[in-house]
């Protein structure tokens, strides 16, 4: 007599235990990576008196303006074409831009370390950092985190 179950036959489980446990593994180092970032970004604005946003035009430095929450309008004006923008709040947007499509308005209000506004027909560049000038030599999110 047959005392296996119908429907069991044949069957086998599709995950192993050593499956799930990788997949863990996997899960817990990506948000532990994903919440030292956050919580060095956190560090770095929290440490810093300040912000700057660093503006450029055609790739040379234009102007560094402290993020300290005073109202500022900064109009540019260079043989690329005009930008304006506004810093309020510990952080800077782009109000006006005369290229021709207006996608540096639409990358909205920055105020935290490494964001950035990029204007392409115009060239200009604003990039918030920290006051120390936050240089990292290039190195993207994880390899600059284990290089402090």
């Amino acid at each position: 007599m047959n005392h296996e179950q119908p429907g069991k036959q044949g069957r086998k489980r599709l995950i192993k235990r050593g499956d799930l446990l990788l997949i863990a593994a996997a899960l817990i180092l990506a948000c532990t990576v994903l919440g030292w970032q956050k919580w060095r970004e956190a560090q770095i604005a929290a440490d810093a008196d300040m912000l700057i946003a660093v503006i450029t035009v055609n790739g040379q430095e234009y102007e560094r303006v402290p993020l300290d929450g005073e109202e500022r309008v900064i109009d540019i004006r260079t043989e690329f074409g005009h930008n304006t923008l506004k810093a309020y709040d510990r952080g800077i947007r782009m109000t006006y831009s005369d290229a021709p499509k207006r996608i540096a308005l639409d990358m909205g209000f920055i105020s935290r370390p490494h964001q950035q506004i990029v204007c392409v027909p115009t060239r200009v560049r604003v990039e918030v950092l920290p006051p120390d000038g936050g240089e990292d030599g290039g190195l993207d999110a994880v390899v600059g985190m284990l290089r402090r």
